[in-house]
C-alpha cells in the first residue's frame, strides 16, 4: 500500500471515528480519488459502508462491497448484513449474534471483518465475545483497538481499558480514535476533572474539523458528569439541529431535565419523542 492510499484511508477513519458520516461519503465515493492497491479500495470500501450504516441507508451499505476477491467480499457482506440487523432490535441483535461469530471464525485473519462482527455482538450485549473476536487485531488496527477498550468499558474494566489505551498511544499516539478511546474511558471515571479532559479531548477534535452530532454529545456528556447541565443542554440542542430525532441526544436531555428539577411534562415529552421515532 502506498503513502498515498494510506493516507486516504487515515483521513477517512478520522471522519468516520468523530461521526462525519456525509464526509466519509463525499470523499470515499469521489472518483478523482483514486487509490493503488486492491487491499486499500478494500479497506475504503469497508469504511464507506459503515458510513452509509451510520446514517441508517443498509442498501446503499450492502451495495459498497460489490466487487473484489469473492471470499473476502462474502465475508464482509455477511458481517454488514448482519450488523445492519442487530441495529433493529434487541431480538433482531440476539438473532445476528451466533451469525457474527460464525464469520469472524470464518474470515479469522481479516480485521475489517473482526470489527463488523464485535459491533454486532457488542449489540446484542456479549461484550466478552466481542473482546475474543478482536483480541489478535487489537495492536494492529486503530478500529479494533477502539472497539476493544469501548467493550472493556462495557464489563466494566477501566483498569484494564487504560493498559490497552497505554499500548495503543505508544504506536498511534496522534490518531482520533486513540483519543476518542482515551475520553471515553476517562468518561467512565468518577473524578470530575478527568470528564473535563474528556469534555476539552472532544472539543479539540471538533476544532480541528467540523463538529459532528457524536462529537456534540461526547461533549455534553462530559458536561452532564461535571454537573454543568446548562452547557449540556446547549450542545445538545446543537447535536439535534443535525439530527432532530437522534436518540442520544433526546436521552442525555431527559438526564439534564431530571437533574435540574423540570417539570415531568419535559420528560415526558422527550421520552415520547424517543419511542416515536424508535418505531
Amino acid at each position: 500500500m502506498t503513502d498515498t492510499d494510506s493516507a486516504t484511508l487515515h483521513a477517512l477513519s478520522k471522519q468516520l471515528a468523530v461521526g462525519a458520516y456525509q464526509a466519509v461519503v463525499n470523499e470515499a465515493t469521489n472518483p478523482a480519488t483514486r487509490l493503488h492497491s486492491e487491499t486499500a479500495a478494500r479497506q475504503r470500501r469497508v469504511v464507506l459502508a459503515r458510513a452509509y450504516l451510520a446514517q441508517g441507508r443498509a442498501k446503499m451499505a450492502a451495495e459498497t462491497l460489490a466487487g473484489g476477491d469473492e471470499a473476502t467480499h462474502t465475508h464482509e457482506a455477511r458481517a454488514l448484513a448482519l450488523l445492519a440487523a442487530s441495529a433493529l432490535d434487541t431480538a433482531s441483535a440476539s438473532a445476528s449474534s451466533a451469525g457474527a461469530a460464525a464469520v469472524a471464525l470464518d474470515a479469522a485473519d481479516d480485521g475489517d471483518v473482526a470489527v463488523l462482527a464485535a459491533s454486532t455482538l457488542l449489540n446484542a450485549g456479549r461484550p466478552l465475545d466481542a473482546l475474543a473476536v478482536l483480541a489478535p487485531f487489537r495492536h494492529r488496527s486503530l478500529d479494533a483497538a477502539a472497539l476493544f477498550v469501548q467493550a472493556l468499558l462495557l464489563i466494566n474494566r477501566p483498569d484494564i481499558a487504560r493498559q490497552e489505551i497505554a499500548t495503543l498511544k505508544a504506536w498511534a499516539d496522534d490518531a482520533s480514535l486513540a483519543q476518542l478511546a482515551e475520553a471515553w474511558c476517562a468518561l467512565s471515571d468518577t473524578d470530575a476533572n478527568r470528564a473535563q479532559d474528556a469534555f476539552y479531548t472532544f472539543d479539540e477534535l471538533a476544532s480541528a474539523g467540523a463538529a459532528t452530532a457524536k462529537l456534540l454529545i461526547s461533549k455534553a456528556v462530559a458536561q452532564i458528569l461535571s454537573s454543568k447541565f446548562a452547557e449540556a443542554e446547549q450542545l445538545l440542542a446543537q447535536a439535534l439541529n443535525w439530527n432532530n430525532s437522534d436518540p442520544e441526544a433526546l436521552i442525555n436531555l431527559i438526564v439534564c431535565a431530571n437533574a435540574t428539577g423540570k417539570s415531568a411534562d419535559v420528560s415526558a415529552g422527550y421520552i415520547k419523542f424517543v419511542k416515536f421515532h424508535d418505531k
